[in-house]
């Protein structure tokens, strides 16, 4: 089981304070996980693993060093701070350097840890066996994992941050096979464990998979699509790696760049950093004990701005938004619960609009070819449908694409009005159905 709340934030304020530096800062994750992974129709691994890191930064004047470790004994925190001193005493100087930010009023939801006592070992054999019977039963073959995650985040400084906050989720994969070149695919991912109907999840991946066989190819070239809330993440996600963070903002990367104020996509799309709705996970506050708060990055398809920790809050003269990641890292700030605001229209509806079009259900190996234009390209994977006359109609094989978000998000047709919350690459991103007028495939993978 996991540390105490009260533990973990006692660990990072004696850390924080054993630095012989001018002022320090001291960030403990405490994690303990627990996963059930399927394959072949049957479970075959079922393990858990706690977890404890304190990373310490030492401030000397305008020089900062980092340390770490996973030892949490006082002296191991010690020889840890010592480590974090001497590597600032090495490090050159940074006129830009702000110091370590001072503590400001938090808003801490108050969440219980539920999902480890809901989902042990138990529970998850059987919701992986919900999951799998919806394959076996129609001769298909499925593969998975259930996971819980709980997680204690605690920063403190010498200034007097002094933040904490335990979060959990659920997370949940299937992947069903109807031979080997037809698939399907669901996940869940969120705290509530309500929203979790195993057999549901198992079904959808089948049924998606039955359909998937006799694949078709499709010639390559400009079409129509209706984008499923995994693939539309993907797109957010890349978004916010590419472009919504302060340091490519400023090194002169970002799409953002003489864009504030003007229209760069579809007015009708909206897109925020919140972490603090109740429809995502993570914590209220960032890697330096700084509040989150909902930040408009598009809004009404007007570029806003980009998220900013404390450096690049001072060296853009802009408001500190509170997106600090774990120093030191390569990407400065960065959103980390992106969302796009929910539409007026149905998956259903939309489909019925098309004549002729694609259904992605989602994308694999996306990679970036423009950063500055956001111009993407990846595969379809795991579910791609023709769209004929309002209806989803022949399974088609994987399709490549290369295709610019912000031109794509400039034609939509529709906006879903359910959003998904979907599990990116360290962070969380609610996204809904997209229709685009204009998307570019531009070849088969398979």
């Amino acid at each position: 089981m996991n540390r105490s709340l009260d533990d973990v934030r006692c660990i990072a304020d004696r850390a924080a304070h054993a630095v012989p530096a001018d002022a320090a800062e001291a960030i403990v994750l405490s994690h303990y996980s627990a996963l059930t992974r399927f394959a072949g129709n049957r479970i075959h691994q079922n393990v858990a693993e706690s977890d404890a890191q304190v990373s310490i930064r030492a401030v000397l004047g305008s020089r900062t060093g980092v340390a770490s470790t996973n030892r949490l004994d006082e002296e191991s925190i010690a020889r840890c701070a010592k480590a974090a001193a001497d590597a600032a005493r090495h490090a050159p100087r940074d006129a830009d350097f702000p110091g370590l930010p001072h503590p400001k009023q938090l808003s801490i939801p108050t969440r219980a840890p539920l999902l480890l006592d809901a989902y042990g070992p138990q529970e998850r054999a059987e919701a992986a066996r919900e999951i799998l019977d919806q394959s076996a039963a129609r001769g298909l073959v499925a593969a998975g994992t259930v996971s819980v995650n709980d997680t204690i985040t605690a920063v403190a400084n010498t200034h007097g941050v002094d933040a904490a906050m335990h979060t959990d989720d659920l997370r949940v994969t299937v992947l069903s096979m109807n031979g080997p070149n037809a698939s399907g695919w669901a996940s869940y991912y969120g705290r509530d464990a309500r929203g979790f109907l195993p057999a549901q999840i198992g079904s959808h991946a089948a049924t998606i998979a039955e359909r998937s066989e006799g694949a078709v190819e499709l010639a390559p070239g400009t079409y129509t699509v209706v984008l499923a809330p995994e693939a539309v993440a993907d797109l957010l996600d890349f978004l916010g790696y590419l472009g919504f963070g302060a340091k490519a903002f400023a090194e002169g990367s970002s799409f953002l760049i003489d864009a504030l104020g003007s229209r760069v996509v579809d007015p009708r799309i909206s897109i925020y950093d919140d972490a603090l709705s109740p429809a995502t996970v993570g914590i209220s506050f960032d890697y330096e004990g700084q509040p989150r708060r909902r930040t408009p990055l598009i809004e009404g398809g007007i570029a806003v701005g980009p998220v900013t920790d404390s450096y690049f809050a001072a060296l853009l003269d802009r408001d500190n938004t509170g997106h600090a990641l774990p120093a030191p890292n390569p990407y400065g700030p960065l959103p980390l619960n992106l969302e796009m605001a929910a539409g007026d229209t149905s998956v259903e509806d939309m489909i019925a609009s098309v004549d002729h079009g694609v259904y992605v259900t989602r994308f694999h190996y996306v990679n970036v070819e423009d950063p500055m234009k956001v111009v993407l390209t990846g595969m379809t994977r795991d579910g791609t449908f023709m769209i004929e006359n309002g209806r989803l109609t022949k399974p088609v094989r994987n399709l490549r694409f290369t295709q610019g978000v912000l031109s794509a998000f400039s034609s939509v047709g529709a906006i879903g009005s359910q959003r998904q919350l979907c599990g990116a690459e360290e962070s969380a991103v609610l996204a809904p159905a997209l229709l685009l007028e204009r998307w570019a495939f531009t070849g088969q993978t398979g």
